[in-house]
């Protein structure tokens, strides 16, 4: 299995991972992150492709403007 593959679901794995390492940060040292501005991250940079045409073109995945 490659670390850094092109699709979708390692660009969802990736995040996701960095997601629960600042999540265990926060609940054992409250003064990393906010909660709130944790999950408004998380959940823009799991839009990033979505919305950045060249990061979809790379991660084999359509753009909004694209469908």
């Amino acid at each position: 299995m490659k670390l850094f593959g092109r699709t979708g679901g390692y660009w969802l794995f990736w995040v996701s991972t960095i997601y629960l390492a600042l999540g265990f940060i926060q609940v054992f040292s409250y003064k990393i992150i906010q909660e709130p501005w944790l999950q408004v991250g998380y959940v823009l940079a799991i839009s990033l492709p979505l919305w950045i045409p060249p990061l979809a073109r790379y991660f084999n995945m359509k753009c909004i403007w694209e469908i």
